[in-house]
């Protein structure tokens, strides 16, 4: 059953649909006079022509779980080395992403929602608490997985954050890692300028095929769709392993995770790259997706044994406890620099 719930403190509100368990919009109260609206909501949500989307793309926005992460087809252009193989069901990002969930319980700071795996499924069911910290601008957010049997499985969270129009208005920071790898492929029915299957040590220096790309500052200038993943990230001395400073606002926002458990960062730079329906060459995102996966293929493809993604094989479930994993999406105001709680 169908169904939205908002979360309002006196730090922000927030939105939660049962489609996907989505979070979004979310606006975060920064002092007195500034509300800054961090979640993506995407354009279409609500359009008539929406409604012949599959679930995860009809209402897209905010932040939500995929259990197994990544897409069902492969590219065709994969490098030399590379294989690939058929998914175990058809629901790109998870059947938690396409379908409605149920709430377990909710009052103005704090939602439970659950939803059942299909039995075919090694996942059993999930459960997902998103609260508000009564003391600040942000949420903390909760995620259980119960398997029925042992497997181990692509995960990802996916927050998706709000671009401005204005053309590098966003300054992306992250914190120490081993290297940002491009997509060894390009992107479907999308406009990409970064060379495939290349690593970069900087965000504001990778490498483009007309030369170094800055991606630290958003949006792009001229159309692009990306997908990088950040390797072996963290957040130093307590620090959020990503933050966006919004220039216009003079504030921050941060998400902070399990780096253990969920060991890179899938980067989405969409950036008006696509032009067929819905994204008509206008829409503009940021996806900051914690993940142990193998980009977004890690159901449908393998990476050679040299490749330094190629350990990135999900998380290990099974029956005997749930696994669990616990985030947090803060916001603050320059110049301080928070630290997780």
């Amino acid at each position: 059953m169908s169904g939205s719930w908002r979360l309002t403190w006196d730090h922000g509100s927030a939105d939660v649909q049962s489609l996907g368990a989505m979070l979004g919009p979310l606006s975060l109260r920064i002092g007195d006079e500034r509300e800054l609206e961090i979640m993506h909501v995407a354009p279409w949500a609500g359009m008539t022509r929406a409604d012949t989307l599959p679930g995860i793309m009809r209402r897209l926005r905010g932040e939500w779980p995929c259990l197994p992460f990544g897409c069902t087809e492969a590219p065709r252009d994969l490098p030399a080395g590379w294989g690939t193989r058929a998914p175990e069901d058809a629901w790109d990002h998870g059947y938690a992403a396409n379908h409605h969930w149920r709430c377990v319980s909710a009052t103005d700071t704090r939602i439970h929602l659950a939803i059942d795996y299909p039995a075919g499924s090694p996942i059993e069911h999930i459960e997902r608490e998103i609260a508000a910290d009564p003391h600040a601008p942000a949420v903390d957010i909760t995620l259980r997985v119960w398997a029925r049997r042992p497997a181990r499985v692509p995960a990802g969270l996916h927050p998706t954050f709000r671009l401005p129009p204005a053309p590098e208005r966003v300054r992306i920071v992250l914190g120490p890692h081993d290297g940002i790898h491009s997509y060894p492929a390009q992107p479907a029915g999308a406009v990409s300028r970064l060379l495939s299957d290349t690593r970069s040590a900087s965000l504001d220096s990778l490498a483009g095929v007309d030369g170094p790309i800055d991606l630290a500052h958003l949006p792009f200038a001229a159309p692009a769709e990306e997908l990088l993943q950040v390797r072996a990230i963290g957040g130093q001395d307590g620090a959020a392993p990503i933050v966006l400073h919004y220039l216009d606002y003079d504030a921050c926002v941060g998400l902070w995770w399990d780096t253990a458990q969920l060991p890179d960062l899938l980067l989405w730079v969409s950036n008006g790259g696509r032009i067929h329906f819905p994204w008509m060459s206008s829409h503009l995102a940021l996806g900051a997706e914690p993940v142990n996966s193998l980009f977004d293929l890690g159901r449908v493809a393998t990476a050679p044994a040299n490749h330094p993604l190629a350990d990135r094989l999900g998380i290990a479930i099974g029956p005997d406890a749930p696994w669990e994993t616990r985030y947090r999406i803060a916001a603050w105001p320059q110049p301080s620099l928070p630290t997780q709680r």
